[in-house]
């Protein structure tokens, strides 16, 4: 049984299902594994016929911290300024929807409906107001749990909220003096000294609080959250200590997850700089990959993505699924519970009506798009023309060519007039090739064993035999995969290439 299904058949009655992510910088593919966590989770609910909403918790109030490497060093004056309180990067608007921005669109690719809510709005509304004002009233108890459960001393002088400075602007400087609802005097580092409104955005609750505030006030019945936050004394137990203690109520249930790594650079975080922006992923692969990517790993495993030639295995397996899907072929239930949950409702075309490896290969051959739609009728693809489908994949594999593509993969044909060398060994067993070839049928498939059982026949190590084929051809010891190669370039151009290169 697919995760998802596994956790969701133990669940009665309505759900509501959150994720929050804090947009402090480019929301990257490490952080989408949160969002898409709770997406199938929500879609698995609904398909065992639950009654659930799903909603995403945009964390704007949250303070700058610090001056992180995508910003310029002008935003240290920003520093403990909330998110949605301080200007954009670039162009007009806030910070907080500078990022929100692209993060939100990218959940429209890959068919996330949820829920947009931001806590700005939420602190506006008054819609924790309640919550506030009982840990206020109860902050000697929620220092207890907090100290009890985590570990961490909080302090004697410590109030469950800190006051949003209404001279400076920070949220991170001012002291609590005294609290009567709905009211907090505060003094700040800065020298003012002010009130603030619970019942405003004038302040926040911190995190370890602020968290079992938002389980209680917006009724959340499950949440997933990465593992930093399941430690013991983490942040979840210390929310669930307070959400039972505090507010009488049932804490959501969890559904902890491990990181996704970068390939050779370690976990990705905003603040180091080691990322891959989700709205970047969506535009270099299919939008159901990244869907795949986590629908198809266990919650519990660490995910290693590599956007070079892991992306491409990752494309290869999703087609598979797809393909065996779509003919009713031997699939397992985890597998194809994992494609389910990957696809695209809207999309009415597969994504792999031509195989994303071999359209990586057409599109190196062929620039023009009126040869390259040749190639395809001529590889028996049967287009008409280049469907939209089709065309976003050709724009993704040149923006992966450009930027992730390992070197293996990419490739330019030689012109006709630049020399090779070729020993006596590689000279005979293409001119083998070239005696066998005007008689076989021109597929993948019918090439690709003639030319392995001529290496065969040759005494030659496969490698080498091969080997001599991508010299002749492209320049390289390696090369796409040489069946699809030459069925792509045509009967004609293989045989005058190969005939050329070996007498000259």
């Amino acid at each position: 049984m697919h995760w998802a299904d596994a956790f969701v058949r133990n669940l009665s009655g309505d759900q509501i299902f959150s994720t929050g992510i804090s947009p402090s910088g480019p929301i990257h593919v490490g952080n989408m594994r949160e969002i898409l966590t709770g997406d199938i989770l929500y879609k698995a609910a609904v398909d065992r016929g639950l009654m659930s909403r799903f909603m995403y918790l945009c964390d704007d109030l949250d303070p700058l911290r610090k001056v992180y490497p995508f910003l310029p060093d002008t935003y240290e004056e920003h520093v403990g300024k909330p998110l949605s309180r301080i200007p954009a990067p670039q162009g007009e608007g806030t910070y907080s929807e500078y990022f929100l921005r692209p993060f939100l669109e990218t959940l429209d690719v890959i068919n996330v409906s949820v829920e947009v809510v931001r806590t700005t709005d939420l602190y506006d509304r008054g819609v924790f107001a309640e919550a506030i004002d009982v840990v206020m009233r109860r902050k000697n108890d929620v220092a207890r749990i907090l100290e009890e459960i985590s570990g961490r001393a909080v302090g004697k002088d410590w109030y469950p909220y800190n006051p949003l400075c209404s001279n400076c602007g920070r949220i991170t400087k001012a002291k609590v003096e005294w609290y009567r609802f709905p009211e907090v005097g505060y003094r700040c580092q800065c020298g003012h000294e002010g009130v603030s409104d619970i019942r405003k955005a004038e302040g926040k609750m911190p995190w370890r609080v602020e968290w079992p505030a938002k389980w209680y006030a917006l009724g959340v019945t499950v949440e997933p959250f990465g593992k930093d936050h399941g430690v013991k004394g983490g942040s979840y137990d210390t929310g669930k200590g307070i959400m039972e203690e505090i507010f009488g109520a049932k804490a959501p249930e969890p559904l902890i997850y491990e990181h996704i790594f970068l390939k050779g650079k370690g976990a990705m975080h905003s603040s180091t700089g080691v990322v891959i922006d989700a709205a970047d992923m969506v535009k270099f692969a299919p939008p159901q990959i990244l869907r795949f990517l986590v629908a198809r790993s266990q919650p519990s495993r660490h995910i290693m993505f590599d956007p070079g030639a892991g992306l491409l295995n990752l494309i290869d397996e999703y087609e598979k699924y797809e393909n065996l899907y779509a003919s009713g072929g031997e699939l397992d239930e985890d597998a194809r519970r994992a494609y389910e949950l990957s696809r695209l409702e809207q999309s009415t075309e597969k994504l792999s009506s031509i195989g994303f490896r071999h359209l990586v290969t057409l599109v190196q051959i062929y620039p023009r798009e009126g040869d390259l739609l040749e190639a395809l009728r001529r590889t028996g693809e049967g287009l008409d023309e280049i469907t939209p489908v089709v065309r976003s994949n050709i724009d993704a594999i040149r923006r992966w060519l450009d930027r992730y593509a390992p070197d293996n993969v990419k490739f330019s044909l030689l012109e006709p007039h630049e020399k090779v060398v070729i020993n006596d060994q590689e000279r005979k067993l293409i001119a083998g090739f070239l005696e066998s070839a005007g008689s076989i049928q021109w597929t993948p498939e019918a090439i690709h064993d003639m030319i392995h059982e001529l290496i065969r026949n040759s005494g030659m190590q496969p490698k080498s035999g091969f080997a001599a084929f991508y010299r002749v051809l492209v320049g390289k010891e390696r090369g796409p995969r040489l069946g699809y190669f030459l069925s792509t370039l045509g009967r004609e151009f293989t045989m005058n290439r190969l005939s050329s290169a070996i007498n000259m």
